[in-house]
C-alpha cells in the first residue's frame, strides 16, 4: 500500500458534526499535515431509526497508508476514540481500535412527574454527571421523543457506570432512567440497568 489512498476512521458513538470536527477531525488533521503523511478531508454520521447518531465517520486521504496508520490510531485513540472503533479501507477494516468504553445514560423524558422536568437544570446536571464519571467523560447527548441520551467514556464502562449509579438514584431526574452499560461494540456484550422509579 504505497500510492495514495483514501480511508475511513468509524467511531461508533454518539457525537455530532461539531464535536466530532473538534475532538477528532481537528486534531487528526493537524498531525498529519505536520508529518507531511495525509489529511482529513471531510466526515459524517449514520443515524439509528430515532435519530441518534450510531456512528461518525471521519474520511482521511494519505500519501502512503503503511506510514500514516500508525499515527491516525495513536492521535485517534489519545482524543478518546470508544472500543471497537475501524480503520477501513477498499479492502474492509484495516484496523480496530480504541480503548474508552461507554456508558450511555437514557433519561426518561414522559413518564415522571411535571415537576422533574420544570425544576431541571440541564446545564448542572451534565455537570454533576461528569464530575461523578470523571473528567472528560462526557461526549454529548442525544434528544429522542421519549428519552434523552448522555453518553460517558471511561477506560472502563462498569466503573463508570459504579460513579453515576449513586447520583442517579439520588436526583429526581434519575428515576426510571436506562442505563446501557457498553464495554465493547457488540451488543452481546452490553448490560442495561433500569434505575427505580
Amino acid at each position: 500500500m504505497s500510492q495514495s489512498s483514501t480511508v475511513v476512521a468509524r467511531l461508533f458513538e454518539h457525537i455530532g458534526p461539531i464535536d466530532r470536527g473538534t475532538r477528532y477531525e481537528d486534531p487528526l488533521d493537524v498531525a498529519l499535515r505536520g508529518a507531511s503523511l495525509g489529511e482529513v478531508t471531510g466526515g459524517g454520521s449514520q443515524l439509528g431509526d430515532l435519530g441518534e447518531i450510531e456512528f461518525a465517520d471521519v474520511e482521511i486521504q494519505v500519501a502512503n497508508l503503511d506510514d500514516a496508520v500508525t499515527l491516525i490510531v495513536d492521535v485517534l485513540q489519545r482524543s478518546g476514540a470508544p472500543a471497537g472503533s475501524q480503520l477501513l479501507g477498499p479492502g474492509g477494516v484495516i484496523r480496530e481500535f480504541g480503548e474508552q468504553q461507554s456508558v450511555a445514560v437514557y433519561l426518561d423524558g414522559t413518564t415522571l412527574p411535571d415537576e422533574v422536568y420544570a425544576n431541571l437544570d440541564f446545564d448542572d446536571l451534565v455537570a454533576r454527571l461528569t464530575d461523578a464519571a470523571g473528567a472528560d467523560s462526557y461526549h454529548g447527548y442525544w434528544q429522542g421523543p421519549e428519552e434523552t441520551g448522555l453518553f460517558f467514556f471511561g477506560r472502563d464502562a462498569e466503573m463508570t457506570f459504579s460513579a453515576l449509579d449513586a447520583l442517579l438514584r439520588q436526583i429526581p431526574i434519575g428515576r426510571n432512567a436506562r442505563v446501557v452499560i457498553r464495554p465493547t461494540r457488540d451488543s452481546a456484550h452490553h448490560r442495561t440497568v433500569r434505575m427505580p422509579r
